[in-house]
């Protein structure tokens, strides 16, 4: 059961909400006209959701949201107006509403917005904080099942001497995990060396990689110690191991069975204590069927595998990512505090990400430097976004057609003459004219959608 507090000093409008409310068995309803009697009742009490007009004689549904919030952080407060404007909604979500509703309005929106706000409520109370305070400073942000499951395995395997494979596609955040479990061990305070195994041709990674001595090749001036010699009693990350050659991959295996390796022109060898961390976007195994892997490195670097979900099937995760990602620009920039419009988190959430988190950071600071409001507004967003938004909403096409049929008509209808009802302010004579119906028909309209407006 979720306690509502609902505050209009208009009492046909309040009846009406207080009546729309009260038909859902999980809201317990308190519904009142006077602002100062729910400026007192916030005081004494914790409301699960508040749902305000904006404009009152005695105070303004802004002065309530300040005192919800102060008292009770957690608390969602949705604002409804018949006076909507850009400036007021801006500020109410700067001050952490969470909607903004204009009159007129059906129930079926209400409720669609009422219903957003108690998920909300229920993730946020579901979503535990990591005690942990490396893992806290790390920077991954998560909320789902999948994340908090890998989450666990890396505090257990992190104290271990063991090997560790990461497989996720290109974008989920490999480098993130390898860094945590090297905070995690007890080579944290000793070098963290990540190297791209793609990144350099194969004549300069084994240098790179092993070092080198005077006179080695052309150019080699110096002796130079290698990467893993620099990541001795470390942590070493080869990052897309799946590309490195075939003859490197015969020296690792030899430098993981030996613990020692020779610099490129050298005779002696070295021993080193390095952890090996290694990540892919490949299948290993279909690599070493192919012949494209050796079979003894896999299963030298597989002591134990870790798996990240790609961005699309841990959805939960989304908004916090943004959120947070936001969060981190608006504070580099100095700037006001921006949030997404519904609109636009509703687009996001459905989209498919297949650039994982690094395609979500990305577009994030390009919808942070293009907006000219403190709320992103769908439009805002990339076009290769927009472009995977349907004509048509999934959850119709994926009816029958005299079902989905019904829905579009109920749809149409409803947004038209809500359009229409806000335009003409809620006067029914000059909607009625406008729309070419008699009022009666306006009238019967009105009641069968339940569309709330303020005549």
């Amino acid at each position: 059961m979720f306690d509502v507090l609902l505050l209009d000093d208009e009492k046909e409008m309040l009846v009406g909400l207080e009546k729309i409310l009260s038909s859902r068995n999980n809201l317990k309803v308190t519904a009142l006209m006077e602002p100062q009697k729910a400026l007192n009742l916030l005081e004494k009490n914790k409301y699960d959701l508040i749902i305000t007009d904006l404009k009152m004689n005695e105070f303004s549904g802004i002065d309530i949201l300040k005192k919800a919030k102060l008292n009770n952080p957690n608390a969602n407060v949705i604002i409804i107006s018949g006076y909507g404007t850009i400036e007021a909604s801006v500020e109410a979500i700067q001050l952490g509403a969470f909607d903004f509703i204009e009159k007129p309005f059906t129930s079926k929106k209400l409720f669609q917005c009422i219903d957003k706000a108690l998920e909300s409520l229920i993730q946020s109370e579901n979503t535990v904080e990591d005690v942990d305070p490396i893992i806290a400073d790390s920077g991954i942000v998560y909320k789902s099942q999948q994340m908090k499951d890998v989450i666990e395995i890396l505090k257990k395997i992190a104290p271990q001497k063991m090997n560790v494979l990461i497989i996720g596609e290109s974008g989920t955040g490999k480098e993130l995990i390898a860094r945590i479990i090297h905070k995690l061990s007890n080579r944290d305070g000793n070098p963290f060396v990540p190297v791209n195994c793609g990144a350099l041709p194969e004549n300069l990674f084994e240098s790179e990689l092993f070092g080198h001595e005077r006179g080695a090749f052309t150019g080699a001036v110096k002796t130079k110690p290698g990467l893993l010699e620099f990541a001795n009693l470390g942590t070493f990350f080869f990052d897309e191991i799946g590309d490195m050659s075939q003859q490197l991959q015969i020296k690792l295996l030899r430098m993981l069975e030996d613990r020692r390796i020779r610099r490129v022109g050298g005779q002696k060898e070295i021993d080193i204590d390095v952890r090996i961390i290694a990540a892919t976007n490949k299948d290993l195994e279909k690599e070493v069927e192919n012949g494209n892997f050796r079979e003894d490195l896999f299963y030298r670097l597989n002591n134990i595998q870790i798996h990240i979900p790609p961005l699309r099937e841990r959805v939960e995760d989304i908004m916090p990512l943004l959120e947070h990602n936001l969060r981190i620009l608006c504070d580099k920039e100095n700037k006001q505090v921006k949030t997404f419009s519904n609109d636009a988190k509703d687009l996001l959430k459905s989209y498919q990400w297949p650039g994982n988190v690094r395609e979500l950071q990305n577009m994030i600071g390009r919808a942070f430097y293009l907006s000219t409001s403190n709320i992103i507004q769908k439009e805002d967003l990339p076009k290769y976004i927009l472009k995977d938004e349907l004509p048509i909403s999934n959850n119709i096409l994926s009816l029958q057609y005299n079902d989905a049929k019904e829905k579009t008509i109920t749809e149409f209808e409803t947004e038209y003459l809500s359009y229409h009802l806000k335009k003409n302010k809620g006067n029914i004579s000059k909607t009625a004219i406008e729309c070419g119906l008699d009022r009666r028909s306006l009238h019967r309209l009105i009641a069968k959608y339940n569309i709330i407006y303020k005549e």
